[in-house]
């Protein structure tokens, strides 16, 4: 196979050669890097949709990218049957990373809810990571067998491998592919929102976080050991506790815990729940924002052209290429946005960086971590 250049080797093409395998090397490395530290760390119901995810965008970027960018940058020819693997593999791999993000907005939306079901949302966390896989392949095994009309404009040379642009096919994968999932994406994290926006007291579970609705949680776990009970002073366990703690001794008196020197104001002396609950909802709302912004920035221009281009052949050649390489960005931004964005894949990439990379070292949650 004889590669000739698609045009002039002009700036232009040089910036485009540079950009998509910089594209490709991203992806591929990025992915393959969170992949590993997953397989390190212990693992989290959030792990097994962030698999899935870093599997698809792997393969894009090791089976699809290469060909893609070589379509774009060379003028060739391949057999049908490779072109009909590759566009396949594109459809597959593309879809499943969409659906993948969709079910990582579930489990963070059941994490919010739910944070101490960790049993039940870890194994309906593994069956919809699990169920990515076939929906994928049901939307993309169809494009090998149903033929494409040819769409030329003048003075374009023809690529190898064109897109699948079958009116029929086109707006049945792009509902599986994008809109439906879109639309459940933008559901849940619109009940995450809602979720983040209510009161910390109400939200605030036993166990998790201090809360005026959790009094006795302090004093069990803060209550003196014999060896701290002094023979004049005795702490009772009736309605009269402030009494009895005012009567201890200063040094006998439990220590009050970490958590509330975290959240103590130097002013007051008082724990500002209010401002610590606005902090997070603020950092948790900026975050949800920039995720759908990514999402809908990469993937919506190819999924308004794709239909557009296959009733009215209007779509040029540039436009293609933009569209469908903003696309492609999307799945070497994906490890650095949702992957590294997980306390527990971030610590477990710090330590691959640090010590010996063994197969058997498992990296440990902290007790954060394991809650979230």
């Amino acid at each position: 196979m004889v590669l000739q250049p698609r045009g002039e080797t002009t700036f232009g093409w040089w910036s485009a050669s540079t950009a998509m395998s910089a594209i490709t090397m991203a992806t591929v490395l990025a992915n393959l890097a969170v992949m590993l530290a997953l397989w390190r760390a212990r693992r989290a119901p959030s792990h097994y949709p962030l698999m899935s995810l870093v599997a698809a965008d792997f393969l894009v970027g090791i089976a699809v990218l290469p060909i893609a960018a070589l379509r774009e940058l060379f003028v060739f020819n391949l057999n049908r049957v490779i072109c009909a693997f590759w566009s396949t593999l594109d459809v597959l791999c593309c879809t499943a990373s969409i659906l993948s993000l969709c079910a990582l907005s579930w489990e963070r939306y059941s994490g919010i809810t739910a944070p101490l079901a960790r049993a039940r949302r870890a194994r309906k966390a593994r069956a919809l990571s699990i169920l990515v896989w076939p929906v994928s392949a049901l939307v993309a095994l169809p494009d090998a067998f149903i033929p494409s009309p040819k769409h030329y404009h003048l003075g374009e040379l023809e690529k190898a491998c064109d897109v699948n642009t079958n009116t029929w096919y086109v707006f049945f994968s792009i509902t599986l592919s994008f809109y439906v999932p879109a639309c459940m994406i933008v559901v849940q994290y619109g009940y995450i929102l809602r979720a983040l926006s209510l009161h910390p007291n109400i939200r605030a579970h036993c166990g998790r976080t201090v809360s005026p609705q959790c009094p006795k949680l302090e004093s069990t776990q803060t209550n003196p050991t014999p060896e701290q009970t002094t023979p004049n002073s005795h702490v009772k366990t009736d309605n009269n506790d402030n009494m009895a703690i005012r009567d201890t001794p200063k040094s006998s008196r439990p220590k009050s815990p970490a958590v509330n020197k975290a959240c103590t104001e130097p002013t007051t002396g008082k724990c500002s729940y209010k401002s610590n609950f606005i902090q997070r909802q603020r950092r948790a709302t900026r975050m949800i924002v920039i995720l759908m912004g990514l999402f809908f920035l990469c993937w919506t221009p190819y999924f308004i052209i794709l239909p557009l281009d296959s009733l009215y052949n209007i779509v040029s050649d540039d436009a293609w290429q933009w569209c469908t390489w903003l696309g492609y960005i999307n799945s070497a931004l994906n490890p650095f946005v949702y992957a590294v964005a997980s306390p527990s894949v971030r610590r477990a990439l710090q330590h691959s960086y640090t010590t010996s990379s063994s197969k058997n070292n498992e990296i440990p949650l902290t007790q954060r971590i394991q809650r979230a």
